[in-house]
């Protein structure tokens, strides 16, 4: 997709945010429920298409880690929505205070988030961030990895017609679409993926103030000493490395 093109979707999310403002509870909730729907009633086709750009990946594992995960976090922020959503009260300062004066925070939604997913777990990475963002009250632009191609295909024809383009847009191609992308002037930019990556994104980021969060890779370091059994060694560390992941994987 040309520059121009993701420019026009950005200009377009953005003028129907400052058009009808902050989304109601109810269209959050409704927003929730679509993607729900789209991730249940289509988890085959996910689980499918996974097998396709893996080839060996078992179809278990898919469904546990790229589907029914992400329903616990979909749950989750339809049972705090409201609370989310409600002024918190703040004592006034002095002396203020004395004169009648009250305080609080409302919570505003940032407007447009960018979302770049990466290729190891495509479809959890992409729709567990998603419940946050639309429980905030925001719209998406989303650049999947161009590794997955079956399924960020299948991603963009599902989402294409589970919401409307200033709700949630889908964005395809390979590093030069990622580069144009990240010049965006988002209101937020989310990457997930490695460090090396990172450093490019932010500072493409920053050119244009736009605020950044990384989830990246290359964590769990483990230094094994000339003493050390393997065999054990090996096994525990990945226990550890297979539950940290899991752990991960069930964050809402």
């Amino acid at each position: 997709m040309e520059a121009n093109n993701m420019q026009e979707i950005l200009d377009l999310q953005q003028a129907h945010f400052i058009k009808e403002g902050a989304p109601s509870y109810e269209l959050r909730v409704d927003r929730l429920d679509r993607m729900k729907a789209l991730i249940m009633d289509n988890r085959y086709k996910f689980v499918d298409a996974l097998n396709e750009d893996f080839g060996v990946r078992s179809k278990n594992q898919s469904m546990a880690t790229d589907v029914y995960t992400i329903i616990p976090g979909i749950n989750y922020a339809k049972k705090n929505l409201k609370r989310w959503m409600s002024d918190s009260k703040r004592k006034p300062n002095f002396p203020l205070g004395l004169l009648g004066a009250k305080a609080k925070v409302s919570y505003q939604p940032l407007g447009t988030v960018g979302m770049i997913s990466p290729w190891n777990f495509p479809v959890y990475l992409t729709f567990a961030p998603l419940s946050s963002i639309f429980a905030a009250g925001n719209q998406v632009m989303h650049k999947p990895s161009e590794y997955t191609e079956q399924t960020s295909n299948l991603l963009k024809e599902l989402c294409d017609k589970a919401f409307d383009e200033h709700e949630f847009a889908t964005v395809l191609g390979g590093p030069d679409v990622g580069a144009s992308f990240t010049q965006l002037k988002f209101d937020h930019l989310l990457y997930t993926g490695s460090g090396a990556v990172a450093k490019h994104i932010m500072k493409a980021a920053a050119e244009n103030l736009v605020p950044v969060t990384l989830e990246l890779g290359g964590k769990s370091p483990v230094i094994v000493s000339n003493t050390a059994e393997s065999v054990t060694a090996a096994k525990r560390i990945m226990l550890r490395k297979d539950n940290e992941c899991w752990s991960n994987l069930s964050s809402p």
